[in-house]
């Protein structure tokens, strides 16, 4: 089969490479579609110490396709909890002491779901759903996630800082927990599709809760200094390990302000996703602008279009 393999910062090359041979309980599935994201254009020019293996290292990992097996139409996200650690039985799936290899390797004409993901983390598409929008299953499991952990009341003023794919799938969760999301930042393009995702755009200053999406140390900062006194702040994207990020000290403590940081998604915020994405209810398809095939995906990472949000990659 083809497969995009990342051989080192700013080098992925389609190769050919033997077909997956799927062990008890595997599920492989022919890829339909995959999408390009933030975290993968950040692999493809530097690495990643979570999501690539070891060079030349399967890439890709938001992806719709067909069960062999079966005939069905499959989404499922990239890892899944072992249900058996101290982690996982204090209910903080996110922090599974063997959450990791992640599932990669989407940029393929097949790919191997093991097991324990497929068993936990597989869900059929529903009918209507296109795969283009389905495939959306995993970042948006995300957001759900850092949307229920920064315990949002109905009413509350959220700023989130960033107005990419990640800006604008929070801007939808937070509306729809009734709060009111402002987007801070942000090309005037994207911000453009912000009303589109329940938000408006805005300064931010003085929201209750501040959610920063923008990947930069200077947006987890402003998160800092925009909430309200008594204001919690989401640290949503990541940053390199090794990454200092100053606070004002009076901030954090006079201010009594709550800072956490969230990561990934859990199977209840997998199945809320793919329900959030059947209703309809915001126009997900505006937040994939490019098409690709296997042999475009490096030049787009390389240089991304002014315009680009997220590009669906044929296979």
């Amino acid at each position: 089969m083809r497969a995009l393999r990342w051989y080192g910062p700013g080098d992925a090359r389609v190769d050919e490479v033997p077909d997956p041979a799927p062990g008890p309980g595997d599920v492989l599935v022919q890829v339909e579609v995959a999408l390009t994201d933030g975290t993968d254009l950040k692999a493809f020019r530097r690495g990643h110490p979570v999501l690539l293996g070891a060079p030349p290292a399967p890439f890709g990992h938001e992806f719709c396709g067909i069960d062999v097996a079966t005939g069905r139409r499959v989404v499922a996200a990239n890892s899944a909890p072992c249900g058996a650690c101290a982690a996982c039985v204090r209910g903080e799936e996110t922090l599974c002491e063997d959450l990791q290899p992640l599932l990669n390797g989407a940029y393929a004409e097949l790919l191997l779901v093991p097991e324990r993901i497929a068993r936990v983390n597989l869900h059929a598409v529903p009918p209507g759903l296109s795969p283009e929008v389905a495939a959306l299953v995993e970042p948006l499991a995300c957001c759900v996630n850092g949307v229920a952990r920064a315990g949002i009341q109905p009413g509350d003023t959220v700023a989130v800082l960033g107005a990419g794919p990640i800006g604008l799938m929070l801007c939808a969760c937070v509306a729809d927990v009734g709060a009111r999301p402002v987007v801070v930042g942000g090309r005037e393009e994207r911000r453009a599709l912000v009303a589109e995702f329940g938000g408006v755009p805005g300064d931010g200053v003085g929201a209750d809760i501040a959610i920063e999406a923008a990947g930069t140390a200077e947006g987890w900062a402003d998160a800092v200094a925009l909430v309200r006194r008594g204001g919690t702040v989401i640290l949503f994207s990541g940053l390199p390990s090794g990454t200092a990020v100053p606070f004002d000290a009076f901030r954090l403590h006079y201010d009594e302000l709550t800072v956490r940081g969230v990561f990934h998604h859990t199977p209840r915020s997998v199945r809320t996703a793919l329900a959030f994405l059947a209703s309809g209810a915001r126009p997900w398809e505006r937040l994939i602008t490019h098409e690709v095939g296997l042999d475009g995906v490096a030049e787009l990472f390389a240089d991304p279009p002014r315009d680009y949000l997220k590009a669906a990659v044929r296979v």
